[in-house]
C-alpha cells in the first residue's frame, strides 16, 4: 500500500513514508499550479506556490491598478454594497468623489463599476467576494459564519479562557496583551525527538493511550542540504552564498487530518495539538464546521488563473511621457528686437542640467487605461486556468489543517496594540497553502486592518522600461531607483471586523495593523481563530502519525488507566510523574516554543531582508507613498473604512508618481506666467485639454546657433 494510502484514513501496516519520516525532509513536487497555467497544462506531480519555495514574485501592479482594486475593497465594506452599485444615483456621487484624485480615470472607474456589478452577482449566491485580486486574491464573508455557530465558537473557546491567572498562556514577547489560547507551536514535532508511528493511524477518540508509542524521527542537519536559494530569482552568475537561507527548520507545527463525509461535509480525524479530545469535543465539533465554512473561500483564494491585471504595459520608456511639440508661436509673440534680445538677454552659452530639470518637472505622463473589460467566466476558462475545488478534488484523501487560537486584550495600562510585522505562515516544514482568519469578537477597540504585499520579479520588471529610461516605469508602479527595498509593492489593506472570516494565500506577506482601546477608560478585547490550511497535494506529518506529546495528559491516562496509581496520593503521583523524561513536561515545551519562535523569527527576518535588497540596483517599491488613509465614497451617508493603499492624492497635476508634487505646481513656479493663459485653476489644466496654445521661451546655443523653441502644452 502506498504511503499517500496510509494517509487518508486506510489503517494498514504499510510504513509510513513521509517527509522528514521516510522521505527526505526537502521532498515535494518542484511544478507548481502557477506553472501549469503558464505552460497551459496540468500535471499530477504538482503543488500549490508557496513564497518561500518559489518567490512568487508578480509581474508586477501599476498604481493606478492598487488604486482600482483598493476602490473596490472599500465599496464592498459599504452595507447593501451589492444594491447600491446597481443605483445610478449613488455610482454618480461615487464617480464625482473619485473624480478629483488624480489617478484615478473615468475609464477606471466604469472597469471597476462593471466589475463590482459582476461580483455583486456572485456575491448574492456565495456571501463571499475577492478584493485585492490580482495575480493572487484575498477574499473576505461577513456571512460565511452564522450567529449561531459564532456564539458556539464565543462559548466554546472561552473554556479555554476561563483558567487561573497562573495557566494563562501569554504570548512571549507580546507585553500580555497576547493571550494564546490554542498555539501550534507549543509541543511541535521536533525533529529528532518526536515519536511517529511507523505504520497506522493514531486514532482520535483512543489518542491518549497511544503516548509515547513510535519510532523517533531522524534529526535535522541545517545545512546547505535543507536550504534553498530565496525566491528562486538569484542569477547564476551571482554569488549565492547570502541568498541561501534555511527553508526548512528542526521543527514542524502539526495539522489535523480533516476528511470528507459522505455529501461533502468534514469531520476532524485525528486530534489537534494542544486541544484536548474528550475535555474539548464542544469545540471540535465547532472547528469543523469552520472548516466547512473557509473551504469555499480557500477554493477561491488557491485557485491560481492566467491572468487578472487589469492594466498593462509591454514596455516603458521616455516616450510615455507627452513631450513638447515643435509648434509655431502666435503672431506678436516674437519680440520686435528679437536679435537684440536674443544676443543681450539670454546667455550665450546653454545649461543643458537645468533645461533638463526644468524639463522634468513639466512634463506630463500619459496615463495608461484598463484592458477591455473581461468577466470572471471569461478568465476561469481562459486555457491553462487551474480552478480548484477541495471538496471535489481531494474527497479521497481528506485536508490537513492547523488551528490556532489567541486574543489580544487591552487595558487601560496598556491601551495600543502595536501591530504586526510583515510575514508569511510557517517554514517549508508545514507546507502551509492558505491562511483563514475569523475575528469572532471584539469589544471596546478601533478599527484595524490587515495589509498585504508581495515582490515584483526581478527577471520580469528589469524587462521592461528601455535600458537607461527608467524614469516612467517608477512612476507607473510607484517605485524608485536603486534605493533599498526595491521592487516590493503593498497591494492594500482589508479591514478585520467582528463576524468577518478572511481567506488568502501564502504567496503575500501579510501584517495587522495597530489598534487601540476605542473607549481608553476600559478595557477591550479582540479575540480570532486562524486555520492554516496544509497543501493538499503535500502531505505532512500530522496528529495522525503522532501520539500526543504532552505529558499532562499521558499522566491523566495513566492515572485512569492503572488502578494502583489512581490509588496513590495527588502529591506522589505527581511526583513521579515529574521525574520523567518523556513525553514533554509544560516547561520543557516551552523552552521548545522559544526555540521553535527565534529560528521562525531569524527565517523572516531573512526573507524580509532579501526581498528589500532584492532588484536593489534594478528598482525600489514607493516606501515615499504616503499612507494617510482617504475617506471617499462617503456620500450616501455611511463611510467605508479606511485604507492606507490609495493616499490622499495631491490637488492638480496628473503625474503618476504620488511621491512627487503636482506637475502642474511646478510649472507655475518654473515657467512663465504667459504659460497658464487660458486655465483658470490647475485642476482644469490637468483634466482638460488646454485648447489654447501655450508657448514657454528657452534658448538653446549649441556653438554660435540659438534656437527658439515653442510649446504646445496639452
Amino acid at each position: 500500500m502506498s504511503a499517500l494510502s496510509a494517509m487518508t484514513g486506510d489503517i494498514s501496516d504499510a510504513r509510513v513514508r513521509l517527509p522528514g519520516f521516510g522521505l527526505p525532509l526537502k521532498e515535494m513536487p518542484q511544478r507548481t499550479t502557477k506553472d501549469a497555467v503558464a505552460k497551459r497544462g496540468a500535471s499530477t506531480d504538482i503543488r500549490l506556490p508557496h513564497a518561500i519555495a518559489d518567490g512568487c514574485g508578480s509581474s508586477g501592479v501599476m498604481v493606478y491598478e492598487r488604486n482600482m482594486v483598493d476602490f473596490m475593497s472599500q465599496i464592498t465594506d459599504k452595507p447593501s454594497w451589492d444594491d447600491k452599485v446597481f443605483d445610478e444615483r449613488i455610482v454618480n456621487n461615487w464617480r464625482q468623489e473619485t473624480a478629483q484624485y488624480q489617478d484615478f480615470t473615468d475609464a477606471m472607474f466604469d472597469y471597476c463599476i462593471q466589475e463590482l456589478r459582476e461580483k455583486a452577482q456572485k456575491f448574492k449566491e456565495t456571501g463571499m467576494v475577492a478584493v485585492l485580486d490580482t495575480e493572487a486574491t484575498v477574499v473576505k464573508s461577513d456571512s460565511a459564519v452564522p450567529l449561531e455557530l459564532r456564539d458556539a465558537l464565543r462559548a466554546a473557546a472561552f473554556r479555554l479562557e476561563d483558567v487561573p491567572d497562573h495557566r494563562k498562556d501569554w504570548h512571549p514577547g507580546s507585553d500580555d496583551k497576547v493571550l494564546d489560547l490554542l498555539h501550534p507551536s507549543l509541543f511541535p514535532l521536533v525533529y529528532g525527538r518526536t515519536k511517529v508511528l511507523p505504520t497506522g493511524r493514531v486514532p482520535l477518540a483512543a489518542c491518549l493511550e497511544l503516548s509515547g508509542d513510535g519510532e523517533l524521527t531522524e534529526p535535522v542537519e541545517i545545512s546547505r542540504d535543507t536550504t534553498m536559494v530565496l525566491n528562486q530569482v538569484v542569477p547564476s552568475w551571482c554569488d549565492t552564498d547570502r541568498e541561501y537561507m534555511a527553508a526548512w527548520d528542526e521543527f514542524q507545527w502539526l495539522p489535523s487530518d480533516v476528511h470528507f463525509k459522505e455529501g461533502g461535509s468534514v469531520e476532524i480525524a485525528s486530534y489537534i495539538n494542544n486541544l484536548h479530545p474528550a475535555d474539548h469535543e464542544d469545540l471540535y465539533r465547532v472547528l469543523e464546521q469552520m472548516v466547512d465554512r473557509s473551504i469555499p473561500l480557500w477554493n477561491e483564494a488557491i485557485s491560481w488563473f492566467q491572468d487578472r491585471i487589469r492594466i498593462k504595459v509591454e514596455a516603458t520608456s521616455n516616450d510615455d511621457y507627452l513631450r513638447p511639440e515643435r509648434g509655431q508661436s502666435p503672431a506678436g509673440e516674437i519680440p520686435a528686437d528679437w536679435d537684440e534680445e536674443k544676443n543681450g538677454k539670454y546667455p550665450k552659452t546653454y545649461d543643458w542640467e537645468l533645461y533638463d530639470e526644468w524639463f522634468e518637472s513639466v512634463k506630463v505622463l500619459a496615463i495608461p487605461e484598463p484592458s477591455p473589460y473581461r468577466s470572471f467566466s471569461e478568465t476561469t476558462s481562459l486555457p491553462g486556468a487551474y480552478p480548484i475545488d477541495l471538496r471535489e478534488r481531494f474527497k479521497d484523501r481528506g485536508l490537513q489543517v492547523i488551528f490556532k487560537l489567541a486574543n489580544i486584550h487591552l487595558t487601560p495600562d496598556k491601551p495600543e496594540y502595536e501591530g504586526g510585522t510583515w510575514h508569511v505562515e510557517g517554514a517549508l516544514n508545514e507546507h502551509i497553502c492558505a491562511t483563514a482568519l475569523y475575528y469572532y469578537d471584539e469589544e471596546n477597540i478601533t478599527d484595524s486592518q490587515l495589509s498585504f504585499r508581495q515582490s515584483i520579479a526581478e527577471e520580469d520588471m528589469v524587462m521592461v522600461p528601455h535600458q537607461g529610461e527608467y524614469s516612467s516605469c517608477e512612476a507607473y508602479y510607484g517605485i524608485q531607483h536603486d534605493e533599498p527595498g526595491s521592487l516590493v509593492q503593498v497591494l492594500g489593506s482589508v479591514a478585520t471586523r467582528a463576524g468577518r472570516l478572511l481567506a488568502f494565500p501564502n504567496v503575500l506577506q501579510h501584517r495587522v495593523s495597530p489598534f487601540r482601546l476605542a473607549d481608553p477608560s476600559r478595557p477591550g478585547h479582540r479575540k480570532i481563530l486562524a486555520m492554516f490550511l496544509v497543501d493538499p497535494h503535500v502531505r505532512v506529518i500530522s496528529t495522525a502519525n503522532v501520539p500526543p506529546q504532552r505529558r499532562d495528559w499521558w499522566a491523566e491516562e495513566l492515572r485512569r488507566s492503572v488502578p494502583r496509581l489512581a490509588a496513590l496520593p495527588s502529591e506522589i503521583f505527581y511526583k513521579i510523574i515529574s521525574e520523567v523524561e518523556e513525553p514533554w513536561g509544560l516547561e520543557e515545551a516551552r523552552r521548545i516554543r522559544q526555540d521553535l519562535m527565534d529560528r521562525r523569527g531569524a527565517m523572516n527576518d531573512e526573507i524580509n531582508d532579501n526581498m528589500m535588497e532584492n532588484g536593489h540596483n534594478a528598482f525600489n517599491p514607493g516606501a515615499t507613498r504616503s499612507s494617510k488613509p482617504i475617506d471617499y465614497l462617503h456620500a450616501t451617508g455611511d463611510k467605508a473604512p479606511q485604507s492606507p493603499c490609495f493616499p490622499p492624492l495631491s490637488s492638480g497635476g496628473s503625474i503618476v508618481c504620488q511621491s512627487a508634487p503636482s506637475v502642474f505646481d511646478d510649472i507655475q513656479a518654473a515657467a512663465p506666467l504667459s504659460l497658464l493663459a487660458g486655465a483658470t485653476t490647475t485642476r482644469d489644466m490637468e483634466r482638460v485639454r488646454v485648447r489654447e496654445s501655450m508657448a514657454v521661451t528657452a534658448s538653446r546655443m549649441v556653438g554660435n546657433i540659438v534656437c527658439r523653441i515653442v510649446v504646445v502644452w496639452w
